[in-house]
């Protein structure tokens, strides 16, 4: 007699994310800081986003969406104590043609978020952070008494009086995390070998921020194959569709081009090579850390009542680290054009944020849509937006729903905080111009840096997109502060 028997075959799992070894232990308490946060903050988020099962070890494969998280971190070197400042997830941006119709707006009417990658949300919650801090140290008489700002009022006298502004305290600094490597130029395995760094020191403690030399002067490889260049994330013009015979051919040609570049390992996945794209379209996480960098963190309108720019002092990512790539693509490609940009310290962190399994033989996806974005100082605003959409969730089908962190939602805040002081006794039209002269002049030098940095080190931008951006962000100012004059 035969028998038949069913063998049933089960797939060997993993951890989402695969071990590693720690750089130090400065890089683990950064990682333990932005982890433990966003871990708090997602058990407040609704189960359909699918944000609570992010690192449950017990997490099933088949329910859980995975995503990437980022964080800035703030240490204070006199205490020791560190103190996440904002967190985010997301892998998302919105369509192209969404984005145009942001783009057509001004700067203070645009009410989407439109690039949802993590990196760039913590960085957006930064910039609120920082706007916050200055509206509470504007207050007349606020003391922090407690010192837990990272800033603190400063008064210059530039020729017109004195100006009130702000600067980093000397013994606070700022900390990026990242659980996976940003995408773009770091991702690209290329022009220099994989790995840490030799900054892996056990030995030193857990406050303690290791040193380490970057590659200066910096020697780019194959600089047209784009070892330096900028790249976007939306692979528009592959996807155009095409008009006539010749734009088909032309697009089965760019098609054929951008593949190759993807086998040969020269291009990052999810973008377009050098001189393929449109002008304002959204450029990589790796092109918009290194022009940090290069011209701070904080951008262009806080810089006006900044007294120097803010700078990244260490950059902790988790999986898919490697120092070299790393280091070329967020400060050393743009050194020969900005001398003096920051290099800051590039660790990787053992702790794993992503432990929901995976069969081994398997590709992680990032494949959750819902973005979390979260600033210290609003602990009952945890803010859970679509990242297709670039709208909060919870009112995406509302007429209002825009989110806290859009550009709008951002200008009101600055100039909410600041007409106030151009309006104070005393205040007339002429103070009103000359607080409007220095903000224009350090706009100015802003926007001129930014467009030797993409013309030079990257590749050009819409000029005119910037300077039309900028001339309504001094208009508005000027507007708003005569209107509540009257």
């Amino acid at each position: 007699m035969m028998t038949t028997s069913t063998e049933t075959t089960i797939k060997a799992k993993r951890c989402g994310e695969k071990s590693r070894a720690s750089s130090c232990a400065f890089a683990e308490s950064i990682s333990n800081v932005a982890i433990e946060t966003f871990s708090r903050l997602r058990e407040n988020t609704a189960r359909e986003y699918n944000l609570r099962a992010a690192n449950e070890k017990n997490a099933s494969e088949e329910n859980h969406l995975r995503t990437v998280m980022s964080a800035f971190i703030a240490l204070d070197a006199r205490t020791n104590r560190m103190t996440c400042l904002t967190v985010a997830n997301g892998t998302k941006t919105i369509s192209d043609e969404d984005f145009d119709r942001e783009m057509e707006k001004k700067s203070y009417e645009r009410g989407k978020l439109r690039d949802l990658h993590a990196e760039v949300l913590a960085r957006r919650a930064l910039k609120r952070y920082l706007a916050l801090e200055m509206k509470a140290l504007s207050n007349e008489g606020y003391e922090d008494t407690e010192d837990l700002f990272l800033l603190k009022r400063v008064k210059r006298d530039d020729g017109g009086g004195d100006r009130v502004l702000f600067q980093m305290k000397a013994h606070k600094s700022i900390h990026l995390y990242v659980s996976s490597c940003p995408c773009g130029n770091a991702t690209i395995r290329k022009w220099a070998k994989g790995g840490m760094d030799d900054v892996n020191d056990t030995k030193i403690g857990p406050f303690t921020m290791p040193t380490q030399t970057h590659e200066t002067p910096f020697l780019p490889l194959d600089v047209q194959k784009g070892s330096v260049a900028v790249a976007l994330k939306k692979a528009t013009m592959v996807s155009m569709p095409a008009k006539n015979d010749e734009d088909d051919d032309a697009s089965s040609a760019a098609v054929a081009g951008v593949k190759a570049l993807y086998e040969n390992g020269t291009l990052a996945k999810g973008t377009l090579p050098v001189g393929e794209n449109r002008a304002g379209r959204m450029c990589t996480c790796s092109d918009k850390i290194a022009s940090w960098n290069a011209l701070g963190v904080q951008g262009s309108l806080l810089a006006t009542k900044l007294t120097e720019p803010i700078f990244i002092q260490s950059i902790t990512i988790g999986r898919k680290f490697a120092y070299k790539h790393c280091a070329r693509a967020f400060c050393c490609r743009v050194s020969k054009t900005f001398p003096s940009v920051n290099h800051p310290v590039l660790m990787q962190c053992e702790r794993k944020f992503d432990l929901a399994p995976i069969d081994t033989d398997s590709v992680v996806v990032f494949d959750n849509p819902h973005c979390l974005i979260w600033t210290a100082g609003e602990e009952d605003v945890i803010e859970v937006c679509n990242g297709k959409t670039g709208q909060r969730e919870e009112e995406e089908e509302q007429e209002e729903s825009s989110s806290r962190y859009c550009s709008s939602a951002f200008e009101s805040l600055f100039f909410d905080t600041f007409k106030e002081e151009s309006l104070g006794a005393g205040a007339n039209i002429e103070e009103q111009m000359k607080e409007y002269a220095a903000m224009n002049v350090t706009i100015n030098d802003y926007d001129a840096s930014k467009e030797t940095l993409w013309g030079k080190s990257f590749i050009p931008r819409s000029q005119e997109q910037t300077r039309r951006r900028r001339a309504n962000v001094g208009k508005m100012y000027y507007i708003q502060n005569s209107a509540m004059k009257r």
